[in-house]
Protein backbone atom coordinates (compact mmCIF):
# COMPACT_ATOMS: atom_id res chain seq x y z
CA UNK A 1 0.00 0.00 0.00
CA UNK A 2 1.26 3.41 -0.87
CA UNK A 3 2.11 6.36 1.46
CA UNK A 4 -0.92 8.14 0.58
CA UNK A 5 -3.45 5.29 1.28
CA UNK A 6 -1.72 4.43 4.33
CA UNK A 7 -2.51 7.96 5.69
CA UNK A 8 -6.21 8.45 4.25
CA UNK A 9 -6.83 5.65 6.45
CA UNK A 10 -5.07 6.84 9.18
CA UNK A 11 -6.82 10.07 8.69
CA UNK A 12 -10.46 8.14 8.63
CA UNK A 13 -9.15 6.03 12.18
CA UNK A 14 -8.30 9.35 14.45
CA UNK A 15 -11.25 11.08 13.01
CA UNK A 16 -13.66 8.51 14.09
CA UNK A 17 -11.72 8.25 17.20
CA UNK A 18 -12.00 11.50 17.63
CA UNK A 19 -16.18 11.75 17.34
CA UNK A 20 -16.14 9.04 20.19
CA UNK A 21 -14.38 11.88 22.36
CA UNK A 22 -11.11 10.57 22.34
CA UNK A 23 -8.03 12.86 22.40
CA UNK A 24 -6.11 12.63 19.10
CA UNK A 25 -3.64 14.80 17.37
CA UNK A 26 -4.89 14.65 13.58
CA UNK A 27 -1.71 16.18 12.33
CA UNK A 28 0.12 13.53 12.14
CA UNK A 29 -2.14 12.33 9.58
CA UNK A 30 -1.57 15.42 7.40
CA UNK A 31 -1.71 14.15 3.73
CA UNK A 32 0.19 17.42 2.92
CA UNK A 33 3.42 17.36 5.42
CA UNK A 34 5.75 16.27 2.83
CA UNK A 35 4.80 19.16 0.72
CA UNK A 36 6.47 21.83 2.65
CA UNK A 37 9.71 20.37 1.14
CA UNK A 38 8.60 19.75 -2.52
CA UNK A 39 5.76 21.82 -3.76
CA UNK A 40 3.58 21.21 -6.76
CA UNK A 41 1.50 23.62 -8.28
CA UNK A 42 -0.89 23.71 -11.44
CA UNK A 43 -0.32 26.22 -13.46
CA UNK A 44 -1.98 28.35 -16.69
CA UNK A 45 -5.71 28.96 -17.20
CA UNK A 46 -8.53 26.17 -16.61
CA UNK A 47 -7.39 24.59 -20.10
CA UNK A 48 -4.20 24.60 -20.12
CA UNK A 49 -3.89 21.27 -18.40
CA UNK A 50 -5.89 18.80 -20.61
CA UNK A 51 -6.73 15.23 -21.38
CA UNK A 52 -7.73 14.26 -25.36
CA UNK A 53 -7.96 11.57 -28.11
CA UNK A 54 -5.20 10.80 -30.18
CA UNK A 55 -6.34 9.51 -33.96
CA UNK A 56 -5.05 6.40 -32.57
CA UNK A 57 -7.82 6.90 -29.58
CA UNK A 58 -4.99 6.32 -27.03
CA UNK A 59 -5.17 9.56 -23.98
CA UNK A 60 -2.84 12.41 -24.19
CA UNK A 61 -2.09 13.80 -20.84
CA UNK A 62 -0.72 17.56 -20.27
CA UNK A 63 -0.53 18.82 -16.97
CA UNK A 64 1.11 22.72 -16.69
CA UNK A 65 2.28 22.86 -13.37
CA UNK A 66 5.35 24.35 -11.48
CA UNK A 67 7.55 22.06 -8.97
CA UNK A 68 9.46 23.74 -6.61
CA UNK A 69 12.01 22.18 -4.26
CA UNK A 70 12.21 24.24 -0.66
CA UNK A 71 14.93 22.81 0.85
CA UNK A 72 18.44 23.64 0.95
CA UNK A 73 19.59 20.21 -0.79
CA UNK A 74 18.99 19.10 -3.77
CA UNK A 75 16.52 15.94 -3.99
CA UNK A 76 16.84 13.25 -5.87
CA UNK A 77 13.00 11.68 -7.40
CA UNK A 78 12.89 7.88 -8.20
CA UNK A 79 9.89 7.85 -9.99
CA UNK A 80 6.65 10.35 -11.28
CA UNK A 81 3.14 9.01 -11.20
CA UNK A 82 -0.22 10.26 -12.25
CA UNK A 83 -3.29 8.30 -10.80
CA UNK A 84 -6.01 7.94 -12.69
CA UNK A 85 -9.52 7.46 -12.31
CA UNK A 86 -10.13 4.23 -14.24
CA UNK A 87 -7.15 1.58 -14.84
CA UNK A 88 -4.27 2.91 -16.26
CA UNK A 89 -1.82 0.38 -16.82
CA UNK A 90 -0.32 1.06 -20.71
CA UNK A 91 0.33 5.24 -19.04
CA UNK A 92 3.67 5.94 -19.48
CA UNK A 93 5.24 9.15 -19.66
CA UNK A 94 6.66 11.41 -23.59
CA UNK A 95 10.24 11.13 -24.41
CA UNK A 96 11.78 13.53 -26.58
CA UNK A 97 13.15 12.35 -29.72
CA UNK A 98 15.77 14.27 -32.14
CA UNK A 99 14.77 16.22 -35.15
CA UNK A 100 17.30 16.01 -38.50
CA UNK A 101 17.32 19.83 -39.26
CA UNK A 102 18.20 19.81 -43.69
CA UNK A 103 20.67 22.85 -44.79
CA UNK A 104 17.36 24.37 -46.67
CA UNK A 105 15.83 24.72 -43.11
CA UNK A 106 19.26 26.01 -41.71
CA UNK A 107 19.29 28.36 -45.23
CA UNK A 108 15.62 29.78 -44.29
CA UNK A 109 16.54 30.51 -40.74
CA UNK A 110 20.22 30.59 -39.44
CA UNK A 111 19.00 30.72 -35.72
CA UNK A 112 18.10 27.10 -36.40
CA UNK A 113 21.47 26.26 -35.94
CA UNK A 114 20.75 27.06 -32.11
CA UNK A 115 18.25 25.47 -31.97
CA UNK A 116 17.75 22.32 -29.55
CA UNK A 117 17.63 19.22 -31.99
CA UNK A 118 15.25 17.36 -29.25
CA UNK A 119 11.52 18.11 -29.18
CA UNK A 120 8.43 16.14 -27.37
CA UNK A 121 5.79 15.09 -29.90
CA UNK A 122 2.24 12.63 -29.45
CA UNK A 123 2.75 9.21 -31.22
CA UNK A 124 1.21 10.04 -34.82
CA UNK A 125 0.60 13.72 -34.18
CA UNK A 126 2.54 16.38 -36.20
CA UNK A 127 1.11 18.64 -35.42
CA UNK A 128 0.99 18.35 -31.69
CA UNK A 129 5.03 19.21 -31.48
CA UNK A 130 6.48 20.23 -28.08
CA UNK A 131 9.66 22.37 -27.79
CA UNK A 132 11.91 20.92 -26.04
CA UNK A 133 12.14 23.44 -23.30
CA UNK A 134 8.77 24.15 -22.95
CA UNK A 135 8.18 20.39 -21.06
CA UNK A 136 9.75 19.80 -18.13
CA UNK A 137 9.57 15.72 -18.78
CA UNK A 138 13.24 15.27 -19.07
CA UNK A 139 13.95 17.26 -15.85
CA UNK A 140 11.92 14.84 -13.60
CA UNK A 141 12.47 11.44 -15.61
CA UNK A 142 15.92 11.82 -17.13
CA UNK A 143 17.56 13.93 -15.10
CA UNK A 144 16.05 12.84 -11.60
CA UNK A 145 16.86 15.70 -9.70
CA UNK A 146 15.20 18.83 -7.85
CA UNK A 147 17.77 21.23 -6.85
CA UNK A 148 17.98 23.23 -3.75
CA UNK A 149 15.76 26.29 -3.71
CA UNK A 150 15.09 26.00 -7.29
CA UNK A 151 11.54 26.24 -9.20
CA UNK A 152 11.10 23.85 -12.45
CA UNK A 153 8.08 25.22 -14.59
CA UNK A 154 6.58 23.40 -18.03
CA UNK A 155 3.92 20.52 -19.25
CA UNK A 156 4.24 17.38 -18.51
CA UNK A 157 3.28 15.39 -20.70
CA UNK A 158 1.94 11.53 -20.86
CA UNK A 159 0.13 9.05 -22.85
CA UNK A 160 -2.33 6.35 -21.73
CA UNK A 161 -4.97 4.00 -22.28
CA UNK A 162 -8.65 4.70 -24.01
CA UNK A 163 -10.46 6.94 -22.62
CA UNK A 164 -14.12 5.68 -20.50
CA UNK A 165 -17.19 5.95 -22.48
CA UNK A 166 -18.32 7.74 -19.54
CA UNK A 167 -16.45 10.67 -19.76
CA UNK A 168 -18.36 14.04 -21.28
CA UNK A 169 -16.80 16.69 -22.94
CA UNK A 170 -15.43 19.84 -21.29
CA UNK A 171 -15.74 17.99 -17.74
CA UNK A 172 -12.87 18.49 -15.35
CA UNK A 173 -11.05 15.70 -13.81
CA UNK A 174 -9.42 15.65 -10.71
CA UNK A 175 -5.61 13.33 -10.63
CA UNK A 176 -3.41 13.21 -8.20
CA UNK A 177 0.13 13.73 -9.55
CA UNK A 178 2.95 12.12 -6.92
CA UNK A 179 6.36 12.77 -7.25
CA UNK A 180 8.57 10.10 -4.95
CA UNK A 181 12.00 11.46 -3.75
CA UNK A 182 14.95 8.85 -3.14
CA UNK A 183 13.89 8.55 0.60
CA UNK A 184 10.60 7.31 -0.70
CA UNK A 185 8.81 10.17 0.64
CA UNK A 186 6.29 11.00 -1.31
CA UNK A 187 5.47 14.54 -2.57
CA UNK A 188 1.79 14.95 -4.43
CA UNK A 189 -1.11 17.49 -5.65
CA UNK A 190 -4.38 17.24 -7.31
CA UNK A 191 -4.05 18.54 -11.03
CA UNK A 192 -7.85 19.53 -12.69
CA UNK A 193 -7.51 18.36 -16.01
CA UNK A 194 -10.15 19.40 -18.96
CA UNK A 195 -11.38 16.77 -20.94
CA UNK A 196 -11.82 17.46 -24.74
CA UNK A 197 -13.66 14.26 -26.00
CA UNK A 198 -13.24 15.37 -30.04
CA UNK A 199 -12.62 12.59 -32.63
CA UNK A 200 -11.25 12.88 -34.90
CA UNK A 201 -9.01 15.59 -33.92
CA UNK A 202 -8.54 18.40 -36.13
CA UNK A 203 -4.74 18.04 -37.68
CA UNK A 204 -4.86 21.25 -38.60
CA UNK A 205 -5.19 22.40 -35.07
CA UNK A 206 -1.84 23.07 -33.37
CA UNK A 207 -0.58 23.75 -30.11
CA UNK A 208 2.90 25.03 -29.14
CA UNK A 209 4.51 23.69 -32.04
CA UNK A 210 8.53 23.71 -32.74
CA UNK A 211 10.34 25.83 -35.34
CA UNK A 212 11.14 23.19 -37.45
CA UNK A 213 7.24 22.62 -38.18
CA UNK A 214 7.21 25.65 -38.79
CA UNK A 215 10.22 26.14 -41.29
CA UNK A 216 8.48 22.86 -43.18
CA UNK A 217 5.12 24.74 -43.26
CA UNK A 218 6.53 27.46 -44.53
CA UNK A 219 8.88 26.24 -47.25
CA UNK A 220 5.39 23.91 -48.11
CA UNK A 221 3.97 27.72 -48.63
CA UNK A 222 6.26 28.60 -50.89
CA UNK A 223 6.10 25.90 -52.93
CA UNK A 224 2.66 26.60 -53.40
CA UNK A 225 3.07 30.40 -54.23
CA UNK A 226 5.87 29.30 -57.06
CA UNK A 227 2.88 26.94 -59.02
CA UNK A 228 -0.05 29.46 -58.45
CA UNK A 229 2.44 32.14 -60.30
CA UNK A 230 3.39 30.14 -63.18
CA UNK A 231 3.18 31.88 -66.86
CA UNK A 232 -0.07 31.11 -69.21
CA UNK A 233 0.46 30.05 -72.23
CA UNK A 234 0.58 32.78 -75.18
CA UNK A 235 -2.32 33.41 -76.63
CA UNK A 236 -2.75 33.21 -80.84
CA UNK A 237 -2.48 36.25 -82.71
CA UNK A 238 -4.93 38.80 -83.90
CA UNK A 239 -6.99 37.58 -86.76
CA UNK A 240 -5.40 40.57 -89.13
CA UNK A 241 -1.76 38.66 -88.55
CA UNK A 242 -3.00 35.25 -89.47
CA UNK A 243 -2.06 33.75 -93.03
Amino acid sequence: MNKIAEQARLKASLEKLARFGSPVDSTVADLRIDNEKVEIEQVGGIIESQIFQLQNRRVAYIADIAVTNQTSRSIDVIDVKLQTPWDNRLFEWVTPFQVKVTPLQVKLQGRAKRENPFVYEFPGERALRFAYDEVINHHLLEARRLPAKHRLRGLLLGIGDFMPDNLVHGELLEMSLIIIGADHAEYFEPIRFWTERLLPRPTAVKTRTSIFAELVEEEAARARDVTGTAPLPASPPPASNRT
